[in-house]
């Protein structure tokens, strides 16, 4: 499975600066070119149990995100520039594709997003093995693996 997703800066309803996560689908109800969603929104991201999926995240802000994936380990596969004020869902690539850096080699559970960059990475979704039963969300019915930038809100998926 292929998701192409997004990291967000709009305002909340107070008007202060708010950070969110998307998919490259304008989020209904919004300004033009806004991608977020709320964390109480529906999930986005449903993977299966043991599916392996690359997602294609799209940094729209002007800040680095550090995310993270709860659950989950992720491998970078690759980052790439790309002209932000022309995004309309697709990246529209500038210069070349960057293998990540050594100390991005192997599985992680927090990447760098660099604003104005496209990231790859790839993820298994495996629950741990635990000693007990992990619930399902009452929110869902699922497992929620949870993904979000340490500076910014969450979002949930199942």
């Amino acid at each position: 499975m292929f998701r192409s997703l997004t990291l967000n800066e709009g305002f909340d309803e107070y008007g202060r600066l708010a950070q969110f996560m998307g998919t490259n689908v304008q989020a209904a109800g919004t300004t033009p070119g806004f991608f977020g969603r709320k964390y109480e929104d529906t999930p986005t991201e449903t993977p299966a149990a043991g599916a392996i999926e690359v997602w294609e995240i799209a940094n729209l802000t002007a800040d680095t995100h550090p995310i993270h994936v709860h659950l989950v380990n992720v491998q970078v596969l690759a980052r790439q520039a790309f002209n932000v004020k022309s995004y309309a869902g697709v990246p529209n690539m500038t210069g070349n594709p960057v293998a990540p850096d050594p100390n991005e080699l192997g599985w992680k559970e927090t990447v760098r997003m660099n604003p104005g960059e496209v990231i790859w990475v790839i993820a298994k979704f495996d629950l741990p093995n635990m000693p007990f039963t992990v619930p399902p969300s009452p929110r869902t019915g699922g497992h929620e693996y949870v993904w979000h930038c340490h500076i910014s809100s969450m979002k949930s998926m199942t």
